[in-house]
Protein backbone atom coordinates (compact mmCIF):
# COMPACT_ATOMS: atom_id res chain seq x y z
CA UNK A 1 0.00 0.00 0.00
CA UNK A 2 1.35 3.58 -0.74
CA UNK A 3 -0.29 6.87 -0.15
CA UNK A 4 -0.05 10.40 -0.83
CA UNK A 5 -1.55 13.42 1.06
CA UNK A 6 -1.31 16.71 -0.55
CA UNK A 7 -2.23 20.16 0.16
CA UNK A 8 -2.89 23.00 -2.40
CA UNK A 9 -4.45 26.27 -3.22
CA UNK A 10 -7.71 26.15 -5.16
CA UNK A 11 -7.94 28.07 -8.06
CA UNK A 12 -11.63 27.91 -8.45
CA UNK A 13 -14.00 31.16 -8.53
CA UNK A 14 -16.36 30.97 -5.62
CA UNK A 15 -19.90 31.35 -7.45
CA UNK A 16 -18.79 28.04 -9.85
CA UNK A 17 -17.11 25.96 -6.76
CA UNK A 18 -19.47 23.85 -5.83
CA UNK A 19 -20.06 22.43 -9.14
CA UNK A 20 -16.68 22.21 -10.39
CA UNK A 21 -16.01 20.21 -7.27
CA UNK A 22 -18.44 17.88 -7.53
CA UNK A 23 -17.54 16.75 -11.28
CA UNK A 24 -13.87 16.12 -9.76
CA UNK A 25 -15.73 13.85 -7.33
CA UNK A 26 -17.71 12.34 -9.87
CA UNK A 27 -15.07 11.83 -12.50
CA UNK A 28 -12.42 11.00 -9.76
CA UNK A 29 -14.79 8.00 -7.98
CA UNK A 30 -15.22 5.88 -11.44
CA UNK A 31 -11.19 6.86 -12.17
CA UNK A 32 -10.32 5.83 -8.44
CA UNK A 33 -11.77 2.48 -8.38
CA UNK A 34 -10.06 1.70 -11.93
CA UNK A 35 -6.87 1.95 -10.62
CA UNK A 36 -7.63 0.57 -6.90
CA UNK A 37 -7.03 3.71 -5.44
CA UNK A 38 -8.82 4.96 -2.32
CA UNK A 39 -8.85 8.25 -0.46
CA UNK A 40 -11.04 11.82 0.30
CA UNK A 41 -11.20 14.72 -1.01
CA UNK A 42 -11.64 17.92 1.47
CA UNK A 43 -11.94 21.33 -0.03
CA UNK A 44 -12.42 24.22 2.38
CA UNK A 45 -13.31 26.97 -0.60
CA UNK A 46 -9.72 28.05 -0.13
CA UNK A 47 -7.77 25.05 -0.23
CA UNK A 48 -7.98 21.28 -1.58
CA UNK A 49 -6.12 18.55 0.47
CA UNK A 50 -6.46 14.72 -0.61
CA UNK A 51 -5.48 11.46 0.69
CA UNK A 52 -4.93 8.99 -1.82
CA UNK A 53 -3.94 5.20 -0.85
CA UNK A 54 -3.18 2.04 -3.46
CA UNK A 55 -1.01 0.27 -5.78
CA UNK A 56 2.00 2.32 -6.30
CA UNK A 57 1.39 2.56 -9.93
CA UNK A 58 -2.28 3.63 -9.23
CA UNK A 59 -1.37 6.56 -7.23
CA UNK A 60 1.79 7.82 -9.38
CA UNK A 61 -0.55 7.94 -12.33
CA UNK A 62 -3.52 10.04 -9.89
CA UNK A 63 -0.48 12.25 -9.01
CA UNK A 64 0.61 12.99 -12.52
CA UNK A 65 -2.96 14.37 -13.63
CA UNK A 66 -3.48 16.36 -10.16
CA UNK A 67 0.01 17.54 -10.62
CA UNK A 68 -1.66 18.93 -14.37
CA UNK A 69 -4.42 20.30 -12.97
CA UNK A 70 -5.20 23.72 -13.30
CA UNK A 71 -8.32 24.23 -10.79
CA UNK A 72 -5.56 24.34 -7.89
CA UNK A 73 -1.67 25.45 -7.41
CA UNK A 74 0.78 25.51 -5.27
CA UNK A 75 0.71 21.31 -4.60
CA UNK A 76 2.37 20.64 -1.23
CA UNK A 77 2.85 16.93 0.00
CA UNK A 78 2.99 16.29 3.28
CA UNK A 79 3.34 12.46 3.42
CA UNK A 80 3.66 9.53 0.98
CA UNK A 81 5.41 6.31 0.93
CA UNK A 82 4.40 2.99 1.93
CA UNK A 83 1.76 3.03 4.36
CA UNK A 84 0.49 -0.53 6.50
CA UNK A 85 -2.82 0.75 6.99
CA UNK A 86 -5.48 1.31 4.35
CA UNK A 87 -7.55 4.84 6.24
CA UNK A 88 -10.30 4.38 3.24
CA UNK A 89 -11.19 1.28 2.31
CA UNK A 90 -14.65 1.34 1.40
CA UNK A 91 -14.37 4.41 -0.21
CA UNK A 92 -13.03 5.10 -4.28
CA UNK A 93 -13.51 8.61 -3.33
CA UNK A 94 -14.83 10.04 0.06
CA UNK A 95 -15.66 14.07 -0.08
CA UNK A 96 -15.76 16.35 2.16
CA UNK A 97 -17.23 19.97 1.76
CA UNK A 98 -17.07 20.73 5.66
CA UNK A 99 -19.79 23.48 7.10
CA UNK A 100 -18.87 26.79 7.97
CA UNK A 101 -18.19 25.41 11.17
CA UNK A 102 -15.67 23.08 10.60
CA UNK A 103 -14.46 25.08 7.54
CA UNK A 104 -11.77 26.93 9.97
CA UNK A 105 -11.07 23.60 11.95
CA UNK A 106 -9.95 22.33 8.41
CA UNK A 107 -7.94 25.40 7.59
CA UNK A 108 -6.31 25.17 11.15
CA UNK A 109 -5.51 21.29 10.34
CA UNK A 110 -4.17 21.85 7.12
CA UNK A 111 -1.64 24.91 8.21
CA UNK A 112 -0.31 22.43 11.20
CA UNK A 113 0.32 19.71 8.88
CA UNK A 114 1.97 21.55 6.17
CA UNK A 115 4.50 22.97 9.08
CA UNK A 116 4.77 21.06 11.50
CA UNK A 117 4.08 17.37 9.93
CA UNK A 118 4.79 14.39 11.60
CA UNK A 119 1.75 13.90 14.00
CA UNK A 120 -0.34 16.98 12.20
CA UNK A 121 -0.45 14.76 9.16
CA UNK A 122 -1.66 12.04 11.03
CA UNK A 123 -4.47 14.11 12.91
CA UNK A 124 -5.66 15.72 9.30
CA UNK A 125 -5.64 12.59 7.96
CA UNK A 126 -7.66 10.98 10.67
CA UNK A 127 -10.09 14.62 10.55
CA UNK A 128 -10.91 13.36 7.29
CA UNK A 129 -11.84 10.01 8.51
CA UNK A 130 -13.57 11.03 11.20
CA UNK A 131 -16.30 13.56 9.44
CA UNK A 132 -16.56 11.17 6.48
CA UNK A 133 -19.68 8.90 6.43
CA UNK A 134 -18.70 5.68 6.80
CA UNK A 135 -19.73 3.62 3.13
CA UNK A 136 -18.83 2.63 0.04
CA UNK A 137 -18.29 4.92 -2.87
Amino acid sequence: MFRWFYISASRLVDDDADDVVRDIVEVSIARNRSLGVTGALLFTGRNFAQYLEGPPRGVDQLRHSISLDMRHENIRTIAEGEYAHPRFVTWSLAYLAPPQLLSSRAEELLIAAEHDGGVHVEILAQFLCDVTVKGRS
